[in-house]
Formats: structure tokens, C-alpha cells, sequence
């Protein structure tokens, strides 16, 4: 028999908001990889076009600290968004064993597509809200994000 907790996760304050966050969190992504499957995207490659747009000729390694993920990762992602067109690799005139991002024009008419989506995602999310509520919840957000960052 195993032994009982001596308390459940329901106990712990903020529990029931902390999984209100993760429920919207996971519901968006769903809606969200949903809608870009139509597209033949998924959420990850959304987040490249994005970004390299933003930051056009960044490397691979300043493009994974920006989407927090690992180098290995954003390469399988890349790899996959090259072979479709999306984006192009150029050699860096400082360093030759770099190579810098940018999108294609194939790649930035998909873009285009992909944000529709997500312009769509933030509206439906946002609309149901006040203008203080939106801003409360980012300033709210900020700090949770800092206290988690504090954890590693």
C-alpha cells in the first residue's frame, strides 16, 4: 500500500490559478496547431518564420536562446523550413563557419498566413477583456515569469 500525501496539490495557494494559466496555455496551442495545420505549419516553425523576420540574419544558437529551446532542436526545425523554402541560410562575412537566417519570399507569404492565426488566437483571447485586465495580466505575468526565471 502506498503511503498518502500529507497534502494535496489543491492545498497549495494559487493552485487553482496556476492551473487555470497551464488549461489556457495547452488550449491555445491546440487551437493554435490546429488552425496552422491548415496551413501545413506547426506552432515551433510559426515561432522561426516569426522570429527571423524580427531578426533577420541571426545564427542558429541566437535564434534557440530566443524560442528557449535547445541548438539540436531549432537545427530539425530549420532543417525542415530550409527544404520547404522557407527560410535561407547565408555564410557570415565574419565568421565562415556561421550561418545567418533570413526568410524567403515563399517564406514571408506563409508568415503572413501564420500570423493571421495567431491575430485571430490573441483577439479571441483579448476580446473577453478589459483594457486594465489586459494590462494587470501582463504586469502579473512579468512577475511570475521573473520568479520562474530565479529557478533556472
Amino acid at each position: 500500500m502506498q503511503p498518502t500525501p500529507s497534502f494535496r496539490p489543491a492545498d497549495i495557494k494559487g493552485h487553482a490559478s496556476w492551473l487555470a494559466v497551464v488549461k489556457c496555455y495547452l488550449k491555445c496551442q491546440k487551437v493554435m496547431n490546429q488552425k496552422l495545420a491548415r496551413l501545413d505549419l506547426t506552432t515551433a516553425q510559426h515561432e522561426i518564420l516569426m522570429n527571423v523576420f524580427h531578426k533577420p540574419g541571426s545564427s542558429q544558437q541566437q535564434l534557440s536562446d530566443r524560442l528557449l529551446v535547445v541548438k539540436s532542436n531549432t537545427s530539425a526545425l530549420l532543417k525542415k523550413l530550409s527544404e520547404r523554402g522557407f527560410i535561407e541560410r547565408r555564410k557570415s562575412n565574419q565568421d565562415g563557419r556561421q550561418q545567418l537566417l533570413f526568410l524567403t519570399p515563399h517564406g514571408l507569404a506563409k508568415l503572413q498566413q501564420s500570423m493571421a492565426v495567431q491575430i485571430e488566437i490573441v483577439q479571441a483571447m483579448t476580446q473577453v477583456l478589459s483594457d486594465q485586465e489586459i494590462e494587470t495580466n501582463l504586469i502579473i505575468m512579468n512577475r511570475v515569469y521573473d520568479a520562474l526565471d530565479q529557478l533556472g
